[in-house]
């Protein structure tokens, strides 16, 4: 039998907007946003939480940012420095394990299975590594989801924002994936959440009463992938 896998996903927060703060003092508490010129066609990479409470988001076009937040300070990105940063992150990673698969700058998944520490927790390794992370770069903090698959992961890193820790264990994963909101599903966009609330589809509880047959139906090959996250299997 095969040994429980153990995944870590280490999201950092608001991680552009993070930067920004850190190298300029006086932006901290302010609403930050990196990306576009208001006054042109730009749109915001990202935002510090300051400018989230005024329902500001990435994607979002810059002009209607600004008139939701008319105090906020545009900053444009500097990619090589986010780079930079991933870079130093990445490197901390490593020192736990070569089974690291980026998302992008400032997420990533871990299988800490088997890890060069010889640690049996997953979740102190993702304390360990979310206080190297601070300490290593400025006091940026990072968010973790410690699961046995990569879905369960993922959706746990984002449950605790931002310098937070979720564990979710196999025993506590049916409970989670019912009462999940189907648009936290990992690949649940905007249409295909329109398409499975029209279906009855508001949970993962309701996603669990399809046959894998009927959601290849509904959903076309999504379907198959679909049902296997709802019963807790992503290999």
């Amino acid at each position: 039998m095969q040994p429980i896998r153990k995944i870590i996903h280490i999201d950092m927060d608001a991680f552009y907007a993070s930067v920004e703060q850190r190298d300029r003092p006086e932006l901290k508490g302010k609403p930050v946003i990196v990306g576009g010129d208001p006054q042109s066609r730009g749109v915001v990479a990202a935002c510090s939480y300051e400018a989230r409470e005024f329902g500001i988001h990435s994607a979002m076009a810059s002009s209607t940012a600004y008139r939701l937040c008319p105090d906020a300070v545009f900053i444009r990105p500097r990619f090589d420095m986010y780079r930079s940063v991933s870079g130093q992150i990445r490197e901390i990673f490593c020192e736990y394990t070569d089974l690291v698969e980026p998302l992008s700058l400032d997420e990533a998944f871990l299988d800490v299975t088997e890890n060069y520490m010889g640690m049996p927790s997953a979740t102190l390794i993702a304390r360990e590594i979310k206080k190297k992370i601070y300490e290593r770069t400025g006091k940026l903090t990072a968010s973790a989801g410690v699961s046995f698959n990569k879905f369960i992961a993922k959706v746990a890193s984002d449950m605790n924002k931002p310098d937070g820790i979720t564990v979710i264990t196999p025993d506590m994963a049916d409970e989670f994936i019912d009462r999940l909101p189907i648009r936290k599903f990992f690949g649940v966009g905007k249409v295909t959440e329109e398409k499975m609330l029209s279906f009855g589809i508001k949970t993962g509880a309701d996603l669990k009463k399809f046959k894998k047959e009927k959601l290849i139906q509904l959903l076309g090959k999504s379907g198959s992938y679909f049902f296997d996250i709802a019963h807790g299997n992503d290999d």
